[in-house]
């Protein structure tokens, strides 16, 4: 799991971008951990 929070408007309101910012950044450091890892394993 990368990012969770909870959405409290049911209409209208736009995920903040700050959030967003976060999951790219975290999805980033998750695909290079497993990359290493995938790499580890094949070695």
């Amino acid at each position: 799991m990368l990012h969770t929070f909870q959405k409290k408007s049911k209409t209208g309101s736009k995920t903040p971008k700050q959030e967003i910012d976060l999951v790219k950044v975290r999805l980033k450091a998750a695909e290079e951990h497993y990359q290493e890892w995938i790499k580890k394993g094949t070695q």
